[in-house]
């Protein structure tokens, strides 16, 4: 006697397969959900480590935002200085975070942390990563 699958076994098991596929084949390609969810991990890194600079140093730490960058820098004369960049936390040049193809930044432009800690001006703000989002707390100046 012979042992097998039937034709209809496999043109289920095909058709199952098939629409698997279809199903998780565009979550697989679409990078941009991984890069936007991997950019606000950075970001939220990057704002902790300059309120930490901003406490430990007793000087204000600014990061400077724009669709395409976000900036860590030290303030000078009262304003955010980008030619005073903080460096990163390996010691190497300025902290600096480019934005993926696909991935822009929105919402708050600059976020600056006083030496407390705090953010200045003492107001919630938030900071858009494609479409995430990212809340800075003016109490705590934490990033959820």
């Amino acid at each position: 006697m012979m042992r097998g699958f039937t034709t209809i076994e496999l043109v289920v098991v095909m058709l199952v397969m098939g629409l698997l596929a279809a199903l998780a084949l565009p979550r697989l390609t679409d990078r941009v959900a991984l890069q936007e969810r991997g950019v606000q991990d950075q970001l939220r890194g990057m704002l902790a480590h300059s309120r930490r600079l901003a406490v430990t140093q007793s000087r204000d730490v600014c990061v400077l935002l724009s669709p395409n960058q976000a900036r860590a820098v030290y303030t000078a004369a009262n304003a955010c200085s980008p030619a005073l960049a903080v460096a990163d936390p390996g010691g190497n040049a300025g902290y600096v975070i480019d934005m993926p193809p696909g991935v822009t930044l929105a919402g708050a432009a600059l976020v600056r942390f006083n030496s407390r800690g705090q953010p200045v001006p003492a107001v919630n703000q938030v900071i858009n990563v494609g479409t995430l989002s990212l809340t800075l707390h003016r109490e705590t100046g934490l990033a959820l």
